[in-house]
Order: structure tokens, then C-alpha cells, then sequence
């Protein structure tokens, strides 16, 4: 396969009153983007939803065939669990599966400010935001 540069902007959101979250994933192959994805999940919270788009993002590239990509996040508690170690006190279950899928890859975690105009950041949080919005 010819060396293809992977980006996928990872974003989750949650509506308290709804009860329901959404995540979402942009992905842009050799800075085009190709794909976006996004799905409501019930009776979560903000932070599982940001852990979850992560492991969403790690499926697909797998799933793909890619090696090797960015991962662009707003959640300082995803780059800091996976870069710097932070103390794992809660969702223990999703940190496993993430932690067994980003082994089989080479992922450089990337900190974009949230809501500051990144064009892929602010659709990525559209597409998690809308997602909360199910009947």
C-alpha cells in the first residue's frame, strides 16, 4: 500500500438532560478528508464518549489496514492517560481497549484547543453534538 498520511479528529459530547452521548471521528488521508462518523450512545458521560471516539478511530485504521496516524483530540484526559500516564480512577474498561488497539499502531497524539476555529475540530464536535440528538 502506497504510504498514506492518516489525520482523524476524535470529539465526544454528552446532554446531561437527554441522557445520551455522542462521539464522533473526521478522517482526512493525505489532508483531504474522506470520512466522518459519529453514533449516540445512552447512559454515559462526557469523558467515556472522548475515550470511546479514540478506540473508534484505532478500529477504522485497523480495520483499513493503516499502520501509523495523528490523533487530534480537545481532551486533555485522553493525551494525558495515553502520553503521560495519568492515574486511570475511572473507566477502567475503556482505557483496556484502547490501550490493546493503539499497541498495534504508531499514534502520535495531537492537543487542538476546542472551539478555537479548527475547521475539522469544530465539525468533529458538530458530529458528536448532533449525535446526542436521538429519539
Amino acid at each position: 500500500m502506497d504510504h498514506v498520511n492518516v489525520e482523524i479528529y476524535t470529539d465526544g459530547a454528552y446532554s446531561p438532560s437527554r441522557k445520551i452521548g455522542g462521539w464522533a471521528i473526521v478522517i482526512l488521508e493525505n489532508g483531504v478528508k474522506t470520512k466522518s462518523y459519529a453514533f449516540p450512545i445512552r447512559d454515559t458521560t462526557n469523558n467515556r464518549m472522548e475515550i470511546t471516539a479514540v478506540i473508534k478511530a484505532c478500529q477504522w485504521l485497523i480495520l483499513k489496514g493503516f499502520t501509523e496516524a495523528a490523533i487530534y483530540t480537545d481532551s486533555m484526559y485522553v493525551i494525558g492517560t495515553m502520553t503521560q500516564n495519568w492515574k486511570k480512577n475511572k473507566n477502567e474498561d475503556l482505557w483496556a481497549e484502547l490501550e490493546q488497539l493503539a499497541s498495534q499502531l504508531n499514534l502520535k497524539y495531537i492537543h487542538v484547543k476546542g472551539h478555537s476555529g479548527n475547521v475539522y475540530n469544530e465539525l468533529c464536535d458538530a458530529l458528536a453534538v448532533n449525535a446526542t440528538f436521538v429519539d
